[in-house]
């Protein structure tokens, strides 16, 4: 499962979804990660770039794993 790593206010966070919730924006420099939905909408948090200490996504198809430190 694709984990994220990262440095919140409150401390480290580490989360764990679905391939499919989360992706990097090369133009803004954020992870962004779906974190739930409300009123029918997806709710996503943007993490940025330097608050990340890790990224570890595994390919759907091809069970690749890419590692982001």
């Amino acid at each position: 499962m694709p984990a994220i790593r990262y440095e919140t206010p409150d401390g480290v966070q580490e989360l764990h979804v679905d391939s499919s919730e989360i992706e990097y924006n090369d133009e803004t420099q954020h992870w962004r990660v779906k974190r739930g939905e409300k009123d029918g909408r997806d709710v996503y948090e943007l993490v940025p770039r330097e608050r990340v200490f890790s990224v570890k996504i595994i390919g759907k198809k091809t069970d690749t794993v890419v590692t982001q430190t």
